[in-house]
């Protein structure tokens, strides 16, 4: 369901499930890094709340590489919360 929601909704556009760069950060084995580098200089571990926060509010924490204001900040309000939790999920399976 994930698959579908990020397929719909463009994400996919922007990040890869493969490990290539792209516009924002892969999603291939972004989940459960206890270490994620931030533009800012400080480290974040990859969380649901993190990628949660990244979806509704991205410019909170702009990963090292990546420029803000990239990503639209309107997910939060586009997406249902079953729809986020789902997008979640299918990024957490991407090893």
């Amino acid at each position: 369901a994930g698959q579908a929601v990020a397929t719909q909704f463009g994400c996919v556009a922007c990040h890869s499930v493969d490990g290539k760069a792209g516009v924002g950060p892969t999603w291939k084995g972004l989940a459960g890094q206890a270490s994620h580098e931030l533009a800012s200089g400080g480290p974040v571990a990859v969380d649901d709340n993190y990628l949660k926060e990244a979806i509704v509010n991205p410019n909170a924490k702009i990963a090292k590489g990546f420029a803000p204001n990239i990503m639209p900040a309107t997910f939060g309000t586009q997406l249902k919360p079953e729809q986020i939790d789902q997008v979640i999920a299918y990024i957490k399976s991407l090893k």
